[in-house]
């Protein structure tokens, strides 16, 4: 992935009942450390954003990984096996400007 050009973008749902911000929490530190561990074993990983909609009860997760496999792999030692995951995905995240 040190090439942004060979890193893609991975959407990932989760349905999840009783979604709160601690739950929420939980589930992030998991994925982050399990893609830090897939990452060392050569296959880059990043979760890039998390968006959750605790009305909705779903949690949503932008990954830059070099395939979709890394990304089933990095959910998967997680323990959070993703429900959904969408495979082209064009994400554009504006940066903080003054309102």
């Amino acid at each position: 992935m040190d090439d942004a050009r060979s890193a893609r973008s991975y959407l990932t749902e989760w349905y999840l009942p009783d979604l709160g911000e601690t739950a929420v929490d939980d589930i992030v530190a998991r994925l982050d450390a399990a893609a830090s561990e897939v990452t060392v074993e050569g296959t880059a990983v990043r979760l890039s954003v998390t968006l959750s909609v605790p009305t909705d009860e779903v949690l949503y997760g932008l990954f830059d990984a070099d395939s979709p496999e890394a990304v089933v792999t990095t959910c998967q030692r997680a323990g959070v096996p993703h429900q959904r995951i969408s495979t082209h995905v064009i994400a554009r995240i504006a940066r903080e400007v003054p309102m």
